[in-house]
């Protein structure tokens, strides 16, 4: 089966859950998507920022494509591919978030698979719309295997995050660029259309409310770069996406769309699965460290990009092979 269900939770899932239920879904709900409600949401990822850091990685700041991006590579001796790299697109509906929130993830997911991670401060609402937001993850992967000259790259994403990262995988076939390694997601958005889909609901979701999704979606188009090709991941789910591993939350209001792009993928001949864990939030892997789920959900990434890396290696090996 392509959906792994991992149905006995952590004591800690519970609480987790029922708190994200009561205090945080009500927020989101309530929250103004006006001017006055939208200006101080990048407060949220500096406040994160100055928090304690990550362990066990070194970090750098730099740029790709002209937008900041964090470096973060494991400390100490390991056995890194020089010729391998994580590209990680942050979520946070195209609105919050950024280095900060995400730095635990990526270090995490650098430590697990003992690779360098880029990742991607991209410009987001209320500034400019997504079709930026997908220009900026774009050029960053075209200038990680172009001018920095990465063999493989995987390209990685939590929600609004794994859109942009099923776009790259979108634009590089389209472009004719390198392909990604592979594709990893957690809790991705998948259709920028979810809010008004009448075969979608949040009534099971821990955190997201679809209404307050679809009036987001009214945003989306903002410039100034013009968004452009598919709406929905599942609708390039074909022999020439990448290996994909989803990480998913039962229930959630995404999980569909995960389950149907695992399935078409499985049905193409793709390597994919995706892992459905009960009694989760939305990337709960984001939101804790030490939770069960969590380490459980990390070992499974790294498992399967390792594999994902000698399949890739393999096919290389024998490509030069012929040119030679």
């Amino acid at each position: 089966m392509p959906i792994v269900h991992h149905r006995k939770p952590s004591l800690l899932s519970y609480p987790l859950w029922i708190g994200a239920r009561t205090l945080l879904r009500p927020t989101l709900s309530l929250w103004p998507l006006n001017t006055a409600g939208m200006a101080g949401l990048f407060l949220i990822d500096r406040a994160i920022a100055v928090g304690p850091k990550p362990r066990g990685v070194v970090r750098e700041q730099m740029t790709l494509a002209d937008r900041p991006v964090e470096l973060i590579m494991p400390s100490g001796p390991s056995g890194r591919d020089s010729e391998t790299a994580i590209l990680y697109l942050h979520g946070g509906a195209f609105l919050v978030c950024g280095l900060g929130t995400h730095r635990s993830i990526a270090s995490r997911l650098s430590s697990a698979c003992e690779l360098p991670v880029f990742s991607v401060e991209y410009r987001q609402l209320p500034s400019v719309g997504v079709g930026t937001s997908v220009s900026d993850a774009l050029e960053a992967y075209r200038e990680l295997v172009g001018e920095r000259g990465y063999r493989r790259v995987i390209v990685a994403g939590d929600s609004a995050g794994g859109f942009l990262a099923g776009k790259v995988v979108e634009a590089a076939a389209r472009e004719g660029l390198p392909r990604p390694t592979a594709f990893i997601g957690v809790s991705p958005l998948l259709d920028l259309d979810v809010g008004t889909n009448p075969d979608r609901s949040s009534r099971s979701d821990a955190y997201i409310p679809k209404s307050k999704m679809a009036q987001l979606a009214q945003l989306f188009g903002r410039g100034p770069i013009p968004f452009s090709g598919i709406r929905r991941i599942p609708a390039i789910a074909d022999s020439e996406f990448p290996p994909t591993a989803i990480i998913t939350a039962e229930g959630e209001m995404l999980e569909a769309d995960v389950i149907e792009l695992i399935e078409k993928l499985d049905d193409a001949g793709v390597d994919a699965v995706g892992h459905s864990y009960s009694w989760q939030v939305h990337a709960f892997p984001v939101l804790t460290t030490r939770h069960p789920e969590t380490v459980h959900a990390i070992e499974v990434i790294s498992a399967f990009v390792a594999h994902a890396i000698r399949e890739a290696k393999d096919a290389d090996h024998r490509k030069d092979q012929r040119a030679g």
